[in-house]
């Protein structure tokens, strides 16, 4: 029961922390959290729907396992926004959670184009940003104070594991590429993933044939397998989103452009609607970086197949990178608010800053330890390379420590017949 003297006390609380804005919740009301993910709109919006549905399934199951308790039990409530995969939205969008909805943290927004300038916003506000799976290396290179990004690294790390994997193929099974066609969609994220790929495909020795973007959600990607076609690349690297990489697959399969490998970038490879919209004909034998090395090597502990499992039955397909990904960026926005005591956004930048989870149950999931270091960056995420099977399974192949014992490497794949 809360007596007189109490009931004065919280009322004078409330009324300080209101004068500044956020905190005005007594210890158990519910946290906040603006969540900003492209649900419509443009090519990203069937991942944002699988990171969308992880997210919820991470608030869900922190909430059942007691919310915050370090807040009196607080639960925390997803406010959600569709960015529609526009930059413009989302500036608008954040500006509206942290001056109307008074978000005490953010959350999100998958893509590099829309989370660099939306965290500026953020930033500008003093309000803290958990950056769920967007790559752009600058997005943690500005010297900002209050933008944290744990459970992705910025694209060239997944660059140069796509091309550590061409280099490490060709030695262990002594067939070696020698010729490579890289394509990309025109963004801050193919742009950096293309600049990776030159200088490491360069530095191994192997000549580009073909180097060359396009406008993504592309009506029509013919005129460019046409052109991969010509070149006759030993390896095509693919960096794309869902539309256009099932749009690009099934050309180079119709094509009957053979090469020894194609390898995707850790997105639109890894979509759930990729293998069912491409065909397992086609898809079977592709390969693709990821951040995630699936369930053989993931599912190890009650709590990760709690969240293999209710994910699964649920949706009706598997997790994947994406959707872990942006479960465990959930797990390390309640870390910090168990730290931090309250919901306020200095507090929570400061607890974020000091992030350290390792050897956990989310750790062995997530297949890597999470320290924020001075930029704000965890540096310890790595890529894995899988290959899809025949039965439309991803497999991780790369490396050999983490490689499935029910699967081998397949080097080169099998040629598209007509």
């Amino acid at each position: 029961m809360i007596n007189r003297k109490n009931f004065i006390l919280q009322a004078g609380l409330a009324g300080t922390l209101a004068a500044m804005g956020w905190g005005t919740a007594l210890a158990a009301d519910p946290v906040r959290i603006g969540y900003l993910i492209p649900l419509s709109g443009s090519a990203a919006a069937s991942i944002g729907k699988d990171m969308s549905r992880a997210t919820h399934l991470a608030i869900k199951h922190i909430n059942e396992s007691g919310g915050i308790k370090s807040m009196g039990g607080a639960k925390l409530e997803l406010v959600e926004v569709d960015t529609r995969g526009d930059p413009k939205v989302a500036i608008t969008e954040t500006e509206r959670l942290i001056t109307r909805e008074k978000t005490p943290v953010l959350l999100g927004a998958f893509q590099s184009g829309v989370t660099f300038p939306a965290t500026a916003v953020a930033e500008k506000y003093s309000v803290p940003w958990v950056v769920d799976l967007a790559a752009k290396a600058d997005i943690t290179e500005r010297g900002f104070k209050y933008v944290f990004r744990p459970t992705q690294v910025p694209a060239s790390a997944n660059a140069e594991s796509m091309a550590d994997f061409v280099i490490y193929a060709n030695k262990a099974t002594g067939k070696a590429a020698k010729t490579v066609a890289m394509v990309y969609e025109n963004t801050d994220w193919g742009q950096d993933m293309a600049n990776t790929l030159r200088a490491k495909f360069k530095a191994a020795g192997m000549e580009i044939v073909l180097d060359e973007g396009y406008p993504p959600n592309s009506p029509d990607l013919r005129p460019l397998v046409l052109k991969i076609k010509g070149r006759k690349p030993d390896v095509v690297t693919v960096t794309s989103y869902a539309a256009d990489a099932v749009q690009m697959h099934k050309l180079l399969a119709q094509m009957q452009v053979n090469a020894m490998g194609f390898i995707g970038s850790a997105a639109g490879q890894i979509d759930s609607q990729f293998i069912p919209l491409a065909g397992k004909d086609i898809t079977k034998q592709v390969f693709t970086t990821n951040g995630w090395a699936g369930y053989e090597s993931s599912i190890t502990t009650p709590f990760a197949k709690k969240f293999w499992d209710e994910f699964v039955a649920t949706n009706k397909v598997e997790p994947n990178e994406l959707s872990v990904s942006a479960y465990a960026a959930a797990w390390v926005v309640k870390d910090a608010l168990e730290r931090a005591g309250k919901a306020e956004p200095q507090a929570i930048r400061d607890a974020l800053a000091k992030t350290r989870i390792v050897g956990t149950d989310l750790n062995k999931l997530i297949g890597y330890d999470i320290v924020i270091n001075e930029k704000g960056q965890n540096p310890l995420k790595r890529f894995v390379m899988q290959q899809i099977t025949a039965d439309g399974q991803y497999r991780t192949v790369w490396p050999e420590a983490l490689a499935s014992k029910s699967y081998k490497l397949v080097w080169p794949v099998q040629a598209y017949k007509p």
